[in-house]
């Protein structure tokens, strides 16, 4: 596998800047004896875009997001804790996680699909 390219990073960067501003990105997971905890901060090189779902009726929603964070390159260890989150934070806004999508090919990028709390 390959890292994602300087120049993805960059427009990523750029995109999330206008979006969030230098806001990191937190990601919660949940255990019986702690309850939720802050499993890891994400201060750049992670990509966020709003994702438009139009209901029976015709409107649209804009209430789930789909994120990207990067992956590193064995994040079957070193990031096994993704596998397991529940809820994501930039600055004050909440997001809860619906669907977590492993790293595949040469993307080496996690997909997190959520909705805001």
């Amino acid at each position: 596998m390959q890292p994602v390219s300087s120049l993805r990073l960059a427009a990523v960067n750029r995109h999330r800047q206008r979006l969030f501003g230098d806001s990191s990105l937190k990601v919660y997971t949940t255990t019986p004896e702690a309850g939720e905890t802050l499993a890891a901060t994400f201060a750049k090189d992670w990509f966020a875009q709003r994702v438009w779902r139009t209901t029976d009726q015709g409107v649209k929603e804009s209430g789930r997001w789909q994120f990207q964070i990067p992956a590193k390159e064995d994040w079957g260890k070193s990031q096994a804790f993704m596998l397991a989150i529940v809820a994501l934070t930039v600055y004050d806004r909440r997001w809860k996680v619906t669907k977590i999508e492993k790293p595949i090919g040469t993307s080496l990028m996690w997909k997190v699909k959520a909705e805001i709390q």
